[in-house]
């Protein structure tokens, strides 16, 4: 749909490019992406501070207490009677960018701070599960934890503030479980995923460079800034299934499957224009940049999980995990709004699938103490031609280390330390790129860190 003609101040305006240029305006708010605060892309990891402190290295083979039902639902066959998991990490990340060009799409300094720092947030990740014995051949479960998760926040003003200023993403799963043992050596398990999701994501728009390639008296590019926020909520549904095997006496073998989750984000997109009055000219006439509501879908990758166990001796068991993560489901975000007078926005992702793999030792020194250690390798979905501001994604390295004491005969707590280490990536983004005709020029480097410590208390009876 094409714009009416403006007033006879910008008559000599192209409309046809003014609708190009509203498209790219709107793209800026509605990159939803993730910020590489936790796990690669916007998943997060921390269920289980005990599976944490061997950087999560057979998590899907473990059955020893009732958090692992958050990486294979057969872990259900661990319980004796009934046992339960309080498990809590809070991260707190490092992060900053160094970025050497930062300009609007007419070619003018942006202006603001193009050495952003802090801008990944820490967050508290808790977890409950819980497991209960029905019979010598079945057990049901509940787990409810946060499987997603993000959160970036650029302070006002930033030098790369029209490529995006703030992005939350929230999920609260609930996952009823059950499994079945068949034999001794096998435990079987499946749960139903229903998921909650909240996102945000807010950005400023160059309305200033907008009314200039418009014709509209006054307008400087850089300038005059209008800001778009969007915020969504959806509920959906997936499954998980799996399975633990005891292949000898020594070795114990699990997979575990996580279906997608595919959630339609829907919720009020609302702006506030700049004071110069170019983004109310704008509206006024095309009836762009009016509030309205907007749907925005977005999928979470399945996931397919193996771990295995080998117990070395009476005190020593050596673990190792690899995961596959669909990643490659994030092709594009698409933003439809309901105001047909604002263009639906397509944001190409092309984010790859990714593997997780890592090794752990657990040292048995006691009756009451263990001590629990690991390292992984984390891989970012995340192309180099895709990676921006709001995607300062790379892959990570963990190290890991946690000490388990049983207090009394009914409960156990953890403490577990993890650091995760990224290396600098480049981010080099311009005008060219689709959905980024408003948006300018930045390029520079991006580098995090993350420190995560657990807590989890376990009650599980002899």
């Amino acid at each position: 749909m094409r714009p009416k003609s403006l007033t006879s101040d910008v008559a000599a305006a192209d409309s046809g490019c003014l609708v190009r240029q509203l498209t790219a305006a709107i793209s800026v708010s509605f990159t939803l992406v993730a910020a590489p605060a936790f796990a690669a892309g916007y998943g997060l990891k921390e269920h289980s501070a005990d599976a944490m402190s061997a950087a999560y290295a057979g998590a899907a083979a473990t059955d020893s207490d009732a958090s692992y039902l958050a990486y294979n639902p057969a872990a259900l066959a661990g319980v004796k009677e009934t046992d339960f998991t309080l498990s809590s990490v809070v991260i707190l990340p490092g992060s900053r960018g160094r970025y050497t060009t930062a300009l609007t799409s007419a070619g003018t300094p942006t202006g603001g701070g193009a050495n952003p720092s802090g801008y990944i947030s820490g967050a508290l990740v808790p977890a409950f599960s819980l497991r209960h014995r029905v019979s010598d051949h079945w057990a049901i479960g509940l787990l409810i934890d946060a499987p997603w998760g993000l959160r970036t926040d650029y302070k006002p003003g930033w030098a790369g503030r029209y490529y995006g200023m703030k992005s939350a993403l929230l999920t609260i799963d609930a996952t009823p479980t059950i499994s079945w043992q068949p034999t001794d050596r096998i435990a079987l398990g499946a749960g139903v995923q229903v998921e909650y999701a909240q996102a945000t994501l807010t950005s400023a728009i160059d309305t200033g460079t907008l009314g200039t390639v418009s014709g509209i008296p006054g307008s400087v590019p850089g300038a005059q800034d209008s800001f778009a926020r969007l915020s969504g909520k959806s509920w959906s549904f997936g499954f998980t299934a799996g399975a633990i095997v005891r292949l000898t006496d020594r070795v114990t073998a699990g997979v575990a499957y996580h279906s997608t989750v595919k959630h339609d984000l829907k919720g009020p997109l609302t702006f506030t224009l700049d004071s110069a009055g170019v983004g109310a000219t704008i509206r006024a006439v095309t009836g762009a940049f009016t509030n309205t509501r907007a749907v925005a879908p977005l999928p979470m990758p399945d996931v397919l999980n193996f771990g295995l166990r080998d117990q070395l001796s009476n005190d020593w068991t050596a673990m190792i995990e690899a995961d596959w993560l669909h990643w490659g489901r994030f092709r594009n975000l698409t933003i439809t709004a309901a105001n047909p007078a604002q263009p639906p926005d397509v944001t190409t992702a092309n984010w790859g699938d990714t593997f997780f793999g890592s090794v752990g030792a657990e040292y048995h020194a006691s009756s009451r103490w263990t001590f629990r250690g690991g390292v992984a390798y984390d891989q970012s979905p995340v192309p180099d031609a895709t990676r921006e501001a709001r995607i300062p994604d790379s892959t990570r390295y963990w190290l890991s280390a946690g000490v388990r004491y049983r207090m009394t005969e009914q409960f156990d707590v953890n403490l577990t330390y993890s650091r995760l280490f990224s290396p600098t990536v480049k981010v080099a983004l311009n005008p060219s790129i689709p959905g980024a005709a408003l948006r300018g020029t930045l390029t520079g480097t991006t580098d995090f860190y993350v420190n995560c410590i657990g807590f989890q208390l376990t009650y599980k009876p002899d």
